[in-house]
């Protein structure tokens, strides 16, 4: 059976960071469609007035438009804490929601709390590397340089207040919805054993999926992240 996928980027991507994933979804026989996050692309906002309700209602008003129904979300990275409110706003639009190695918050919880708490990267407080750099190594690993320059010139500044902010995620987990993860093997952004089962066990009964590859695996590994979300799409 066909499926309708709304994809979620991360943080400093865009939709655009899903195209491989998106195409290989629709020769699968799906319905694919990546949306941009205020702020790119699509979605033209001024940065410094962007917070995490206007990320939420972006997603929301991008389904909504399109009369999106029975909708398999699936979010990368930063997209973790933009699903929850997405979901929590429609509820009946939503079938089920796909963590690809993407924040699973506490209730009040922040990104900037996990970055602080060591959960994302290795070292990241210590190191003396350029923020470009540490892009490349920890966000990048296993792509070539040529597809890291590619990305590297089409990344926007992530936006830290919205970082900061505390996340609701009591509605959500009252709601319950049915939930599928997968963990990057070689992650050095979100390491695998951060997000599983730390962040995973958040999750109720979550089925999962595994691919051996960085937190970039949209770019490195565009048919095994839509294989895995195509098979997980379908689990109870």
């Amino acid at each position: 059976m066909a499926e309708t996928f709304v994809l979620v980027h991360g943080g400093s991507l865009g939709a655009w960071s899903w195209a491989a994933v998106v195409a290989q979804l629709q020769k699968l026989g799906h319905r694919a469609l990546a949306v941009d996050l205020a702020g790119r692309g699509e979605h033209p906002y001024d940065l410094d007035k962007i917070t995490l309700q206007v990320h939420i209602d972006t997603v929301a008003r991008y389904i909504e438009q399109r009369d999106l129904r029975e909708v398999v979300m699936v979010g990368h990275s930063m997209a973790g804490i933009v699903m929850p409110g997405v979901t929590v706003r429609m509820p009946d639009r939503i079938k089920r929601l796909i963590f690809m190695s993407a924040l699973v918050m506490r209730d009040g919880e922040s990104a900037m709390e996990v970055f602080r708490s060591g959960g994302l990267g290795v070292g990241m407080a210590r190191t003396r590397e350029s923020m470009a750099e540490r892009f490349r190594q920890r966000q990048l690993n296993g792509a070539s340089r040529d597809l890291q320059d590619f990305v590297m010139a089409a990344i926007v500044p992530d936006q830290m207040a919205v970082l900061s902010e505390p996340v609701p995620m009591k509605e959500f987990y009252a709601l319950d919805p049915p939930t599928s993860v997968i963990v990057l093997e070689d992650d050095l952004a979100i390491h695998p054993l951060r997000f599983h089962p730390l962040f995973t066990q958040r999750l109720n009964n979550p089925t999962m999926r595994s691919i051996k590859a960085g937190h970039g695996a949209m770019f490195t590994h565009p048919v095994e992240c839509a294989r895995a979300i195509a098979e997980l799409a379908t689990e109870s």
